[in-house]
């Protein structure tokens, strides 16, 4: 038996089991609902009528919102299109439903919903499909903690970003230790890559450079449309939250990722020279219209667009899975 099915056993066995399933439910219920709280006892502290009043006025903003919105599964077509064939639509379709799977429900879910399209859709047996996910989410997940971390760099060096107050005289020594155990990380990444990375190094580079050029147009695009809701505000202000913005987007299995990044620009929010009412306003509708517009197309794609070759998959059996040898469809 291989890895691969002993570890998709497991998973089905878990899935199976109503107490997991139960518990899964009631741990984000509760994760969900503290957030929610903080941020009511937020906008309360700061005054629900004076944030109202505060929304964003720039028709802008909320067009930014929506390319943004719909960028990210366009430029995952010309992704996996490197790695599989499939309907353009069909893929558009399958990208949004693994967005909205990873924002609202758990992180990584959306790759599991993937995988099940994929089996169905791609002609390529479990063993390869399974490898070009996770190898893409090894592709991504590089891309945005170097760009992450570059951000950082330059907010601190440039003064930005002023951390002094949470350092004292054990910072190098911490820093040091950071420094080595990175060496040692990307000594073992380097040793080991064939065993936990399959894709050839011209397909990755050409998919890397893909998921750097999403990655920073709609980065971009979202500083864009912050600086339309509030003009005049700096740009190193607008840098520090998209900062923040990727580092809670790299949280595995956080759910509901915008009420956090919401609740966290509120508290940096208050150590700004900024009016904390419009930058409340701002994520409000933010946060807002990302929960309107999954939930929609959540609700859309289980109950209208349901696919019913999915639906089969998530209850089949693992001896009625796919061979690792190309199927045609």
């Amino acid at each position: 038996m291989s890895r691969l099915t002993a570890w998709k056993q497991r998973w089905q066995a878990i899935n199976a089991d109503p107490r997991a399933r139960k518990l899964q439910k009631l741990l984000q219920r509760v994760v969900v609902l503290a957030i929610v709280g903080l941020i009511i006892y937020q906008l309360t502290d700061i005054g629900w009528g004076e944030v109202l009043q505060s929304l964003p006025a720039s028709p802008w903003f909320y067009v930014l919102f929506g390319v943004l919105f719909v960028s990210l599964p366009v430029a995952e077509i010309f992704i996996y299109r490197r790695l599989w064939r499939f309907d353009a639509w069909q893929g558009f379709r399958a990208f949004l439903t693994k967005w909205v799977y990873n924002h609202e429900v758990v992180g990584y879910s959306g790759e599991f919903y993937l995988f099940l399209w994929a089996r169905k859709r791609v002609g390529l047996g479990d063993r390869q499909i399974f490898r070009h996910i996770r190898d893409n989410s090894i592709i991504s997940s590089v891309n945005s903690n170097l760009v992450a971390i570059t951000l950082l760099a330059a907010l601190l060096y440039t003064g930005q970003l002023d951390l002094t107050h949470v350092l004292d005289d054990t910072a190098p020594i911490y820093i040091g230790a950071g420094i080595l155990l990175l060496a040692v990380v990307t000594a073992l990444v380097v040793q080991f890559r064939k065993y936990i990375f399959d894709m050839p190094l011209r397909t990755a580079a050409a998919i890397f450079g893909i998921y750097l050029t999403r990655f920073l147009l709609h980065h971009a695009g979202l500083v864009l449309m912050w600086m339309a809701a509030i003009p005049g505000t700096p740009l190193p202000v607008w840098l520090t939250f998209l900062a923040m913005l990727i580092v809670i987007n790299r949280i595995p299995f956080l759910p509901s990722k915008d009420l956090v990044f919401m609740w966290a620009g509120l508290e940096y929010a208050r150590g700004l020279d900024v009016t904390i009412a419009a930058v409340a306003g701002m994520l409000l509708v933010y946060s807002a219209l990302h929960k309107v517009v999954n939930l929609g197309l959540f609700l859309a794609l289980q109950y209208w667009f349901r696919d019913p070759e999915i639906e089969e998959a998530k209850s089949a059996p693992v001896g009625a899975e796919q061979s690792d040898e190309p199927q045609a469809d």
